[in-house]
Order: structure tokens, then C-alpha cells, then sequence
């Protein structure tokens, strides 16, 4: 029978080690240490005990999961050798170590039984230290697999084996997510030990001049910063009988309006190249997802873990050549694979897919227009050049002149229509956002418009005073000097 028995290391060398373990440790199987750094290790070397580390895989260029797997992988291939194997980490095992997530994963699929001992004597001296209000709890995580936990949440963090600071500037960077740079946090080295030592620094320090080795423990209060779930319980309240009475009267039918209005204005944040803005805007915008969340949950109908979900599966799915096996994509192809992987799942060809998928009525119309055209030309419907879109853009505009010039009042506002479609289409060859290029156009226009305001307004006489070729000289000067500018 395949075995391999996890043993969780104390701070100390051999007296923190239960007698079951040492008859364990003892019966002369292959012995694997997570690291030789651990004073256990000097102890063995010294009692002539024959082990092996992996100190070798725990390279800091080296990607977390994968060392975690090659460990793994390397301790079944020896409980498949010699039967039996023994695998020491300094801290509890049970508390985010990598390896263990690993073997947890390898071992039965191998035929291999995993059996851990938990060492409750290494967290026992860090929270003495700490003594943290562990009335909300507390997680435990291995410095390598931070990022995999996800958002840290409203719980203090303990984290392990900060054994290096290429480890510490990693932790940093992810923590400066979720916290603000000066939050301060506590090192602790050497738990337990008689020389253990304590720092308390703010968090964008962790990384500067210090000395790290397994024994190192990083405590993290809760962060200050609110965070989704934060949001999710003040739309909750605010939609309760003791909430607000106009959150209340909401549905997704009133929200619509906002809805549009606040993506419009995280786009007016971008094209001014506002980054405060943007923050506050973004804030704006993820508000109303929240808030249709909550309406659809008080209706039974889905809840915001569920939107999540929904688009992270959709994310993975459709990006194969990113979460599957590694393929190199131009940009065009990837937006292929990703029309061929929505066609599969909707049970279509990627082409009928494409032109039959119904564009939402409440689009603008100039986006709508531009997605319409797409969709027909990916099934050949469409002009092989520019010059073909060209030539129709003369043909609406001779239509859109006859119309006016023969009094059809009932024509011009089709013919008007047609002109604008084919104007789209044009675009769409040049590459051109036609939404975008309006909106610029749009801007350029109320920034020389203005200027003529101004110059009539330090005049003291009113714009009916002046002829149209005075107020275009003064467009003119404007256009002169934004080209300067």
C-alpha cells in the first residue's frame, strides 16, 4: 500500500514533535523536508538522519502552483517507489500549505493514502503574540498561494512561511489591492523560539531591508477599504422595509435610464482621460449592477454570486488558448475562436450565429447600425472594398439632394436614414468607431462654439448683433487655435 504521512513542524527542533510522530519519523523511510532552513533539519543532520529538502524548487522566479505540483508530484513517485514516504513542513499543514492542496488532489488518483498530522504548537505562539479579536474569525494562508485565495475579505490574515523578499514584495503587491499603503501590519520570526522576534510596519515597507526564513509570519488586520460584499449589505439594507423609500420603488424598469446614464459617463471620463473621474464613475456604474442583482435575488430569480459565476465560466470557457493548453493567437483569430465557441454553445454555425443574433432595440442607433452591418458582412453580405461603400455614400447623398430638391418632405427622412447607413459603413471600412468619431466631433464643435460665446459676451452686445461672417471669422481664429494646441 502507497503512503504518504504529512507532518505538520513546531517552532523548536524535535521537543515540539509528538512521540507518534517520532516512532513514525523513525521507522527509516525515505524523509522529505520542505526546506533545510528549519532548525528540525540541524537536528536530523545531527543525529546522522538521512532526509532530502526541496529547497532546489523554491526559486522565486518560480511559478507557486507549479513548484507546489513538482513537490507533489515528486513525493507520490516515491511512495510508488518505496511504499512508504514522510513529508516534514514547517507550520500546520492544514493551514494553506501549497504541497498539501496538491496531494490532496494526486494521492487518491494514484492510489496513494495521505495521512496529515496537524501541528496546532505553531499557530498556538503567534496568536499569543497577537492576541487578535478572532470573534470574526481568521485566515490562514501560505504566502505562495495568496493570490489564490481570492479577495481577502473582512477577516485578520495570518500568513505563512514569508521566507524570502522577493515573497514579501509579491505579498505586498497583492495586498495593495485590498489595503491602503500605510496600514500596518506585523512581522513575526521565529514564533515560539527563544529569540523570536516582532516588527510592526506599514504594509508598503514589508518588503524593504528585513530578514526572512520559513519561521516568518505576516498578520494583517481587516482592511479599512469597504468591499464588494460591503456594497452588496448597503444595497440590502437599503432595499429593506427599514431602508430608503425611493430604493425601495426602484425596479429594472425604472433603473434603465440610470443604467445608460452612468455608462456614458464612465466613456466621458476615458475620453477626458480622467482618472479621479473614472474611479467615481466605475463606482457609479458597478452600483447599478448591485442593484439589479438585489432586485433579481428579492425576486428569486438570480443573485450577484451568480453573475459572477455566470461570466467567470464564460471568460474561461471562451478562452481556451489562455486557461487550456498554451497556443499562440493573433488578435483576430482569438475574436474568431471566440465567435466559433459562442455559435458551439447556442448549437448554431459561427456565421448563422452572427446574423441572427438579435441586437438589442435600445442601442444607439449608430452602434447598432455598425453591429448590424458586421454581423452581415461575416456571412459575405458585404462590399469587397472601400470603394463600393464609397460609391453607395454618393449614391444616398444624390438621393437624400432629389428628395429636398423635389419637395418629397415624406423621402428626406428616409433618404436622410439611408445616408447615415451608408456613412456607418464607410466607417466600419476605415476602422473608424462612428459613435466615437460623432462624440469627438461633437466635442470639437461645443469647444469652438464656446469660444465664439466668449468673444460675444466681452463684446457686451448680444449675438443678434453680429453678422453670420463675423461669428464664422471668430470660429475660424478658434479652429486656428486648437490646431495650435
Amino acid at each position: 500500500m502507497k503512503k504518504i504521512t504529512v507532518v505538520g513542524l513546531p517552532p523548536g527542533e524535535s521537543g515540539g514533535l509528538s512521540p507518534q510522530v517520532l516512532s513514525l519519523v523513525k521507522k527509516g523511510r525515505p524523509l522529505y523536508l520542505r526546506t533545510g532552513k528549519h532548525p528540525l533539519a540541524f537536528c536530523l543532520r545531527r543525529k546522522g538522519v538521512p532526509f532530502r529538502t526541496f529547497d532546489h524548487l523554491s526559486k522565486p522566479s518560480g511559478e507557486t502552483r507549479t513548484v507546489c505540483r513538482s513537490i507533489a508530484c515528486s513525493l507520490v513517485r516515491s511512495a510508488a517507489r518505496y511504499g512508504e514516504v514522510f513529508y516534514l513542513v514547517p507550520g500546520d499543514p492544514l493551514a494553506g500549505e501549497g504541497v498539501v492542496k496538491q496531494l490532496r488532489r494526486l494521492a487518491p488518483a494514484r492510489g496513494a493514502a495521505l495521512t496529515i498530522f496537524s501541528s496546532p504548537l505553531v499557530l498556538e505562539p503567534v496568536l499569543a503574540v497577537l492576541k487578535p479579536d478572532l470573534r470574526e474569525g481568521i485566515t490562514v494562508l501560505e504566502a505562495s498561494s495568496l493570490a489564490q485565495g481570492g479577495e481577502p475579505g473582512g477577516r485578520p490574515l495570518l500568513i505563512l512561511h514569508l521566507d524570502s523578499r522577493s515573497a514579501a514584495a509579491r505579498v505586498k503587491s497583492f495586498l495593495l489591492d485590498y489595503y491602503p499603503p500605510e496600514a500596518k501590519v506585523t512581522v513575526i520570526r521565529g514564533a515560539g523560539k527563544p529569540k523570536m522576534q516582532v516588527w510592526r510596519m506599514p504594509l508598503d515597507q514589508l518588503d524593504r531591508e528585513f530578514r526572512y526564513d520559513r519561521t516568518t509570519v505576516l498578520y494583517v488586520p481587516p482592511s479599512p477599504w469597504y468591499a464588494l460584499g460591503d456594497l452588496v449589505r448597503i444595497m440590502s439594507r437599503l432595499r429593506s422595509e427599514k431602508g430608503c423609500p425611493w430604493d425601495r420603488a426602484q425596479s429594472h424598469e425604472s433603473l434603465r435610464p440610470y443604467l445608460v446614464e452612468e455608462a456614458y459617463e464612465v466613456i466621458d471620463a476615458i475620453d477626458r482621460r480622467d482618472w479621479a473621474s473614472l474611479q467615481e464613475e466605475l463606482g457609479d456604474l458597478l452600483l447599478q449592477v448591485v442593484f439589479h442583482s438585489q432586485i433579481a435575488r428579492e425576486e428569486g430569480r438570480f443573485t450577484l454570486s451568480q453573475v459572477i459565476h455566470g461570466i467567470c465560466e464564460k471568460l474561461i470557457r471562451r478562452h481556451p488558448h489562455v486557461f487550456g493548453p498554451g497556443e499562440e493567437l493573433t488578435v483576430q483569430q482569438v475574436l474568431q475562436k471566440w465567435e466559433q465557441i459562442k455559435a458551439a454553445e447556442k448549437g448554431e454555425q459561427a456565421g448563422e450565429a452572427a446574423a441572427a443574433a438579435r441586437l438589442p432595440a435600445c442601442l444607439p442607433a449608430l452602434i447598432r447600425a455598425r453591429k448590424c452591418q458586421q454581423r452581415a458582412a461575416e456571412v459575405g453580405f458585404d462590399w469587397p472594398d472601400l470603394e463600393g461603400a464609397m460609391e453607395k455614400l454618393k449614391e444616398e447623398l444624390s438621393e437624400l439632394e432629389d428628395a429636398y430638391r423635389q419637395g418629397f418632405s415624406g423621402s428626406i427622412e428616409e433618404e436622410l436614414g439611408d445616408l447615415l447607413f451608408a456613412v456607418v459603413n464607410v466607417a466600419r471600412f476605415l476602422r473608424v468607431d462612428p459613435e466615437l468619431a460623432l462624440s469627438r466631433a461633437l466635442s470639437k464643435f461645443n469647444e469652438r462654439f464656446r469660444y465664439i460665446e466668449q468673444q460675444v459676451l466681452e463684446s457686451g452686445r448680444p449675438f443678434s448683433s453680429f453678422s453670420l461672417d463675423q461669428l464664422d471669422r471668430w470660429w475660424e481664429e478658434a479652429k486656428t487655435r486648437t490646431k495650435k494646441s
